[in-house]
């Protein structure tokens, strides 16, 4: 059985400035424990998707989360769930269905080059026109991933766009 009063008189014996060091050491503690927790498990990050809608003039955003370990690049990650096209039914894909990329990769002038395989040619009313397809593309990554100075987007090995810094 815990004496109530016997652990009130030990409390009183003990000086406020021991107080507030105890809780100052058990804050700053409990702090840099949950840092350190959320950088181990820390799951990944969410980026904005830009599309065209179907029915207004503009261009709309869309949440993706991308996971701290990809597969393949984080930017390659990030082209490839733009391409997938919008979760909502309101808004424009880049591309038609079925677009995948050929190759991804990013030349030692800094320049990413993008190819794309020849369904991004097959128009449907529903999908973006390639140069405005291209132009979002190239404004998805500009916004969310500051390391492409310049792109280069390709379909079957023809360049459709490019854009440089």
């Amino acid at each position: 059985m815990i004496d109530f009063n016997y652990v009130i008189s030990q409390y009183k014996r003990i000086p406020l400035n021991k107080i507030h060091r105890i809780l100052s050491v058990c804050a700053i503690f409990s702090f840099v424990l949950s840092f350190t927790l959320y950088l181990i498990f820390y799951p990944g990050t969410k980026k904005l998707l830009l599309f065209e809608s179907l029915d207004k003039n503009g261009v709309y955003a869309e949440n993706c989360f991308i996971p701290r370990k990809p597969v393949q690049s984080s930017l390659m990650y990030f082209t490839e769930e733009l391409l997938a096209g919008p979760k909502n039914d309101r808004y424009r894909p880049l591309f038609p269905a079925g677009t995948k990329i050929l190759s991804f990769f990013k030349g030692k002038d800094g320049t990413l080059y993008i190819n794309l395989n020849g369904e991004a040619l097959l128009q449907k009313r529903t999908s973006s026109e390639t140069a405005a397809a291209c132009k979002l593309l190239e404004q998805n990554i500009q916004k969310n991933y500051n390391s492409a100075d310049n792109i280069m987007i390709a379909i079957l090995g023809h360049k459709v766009y490019e854009y440089t810094d």
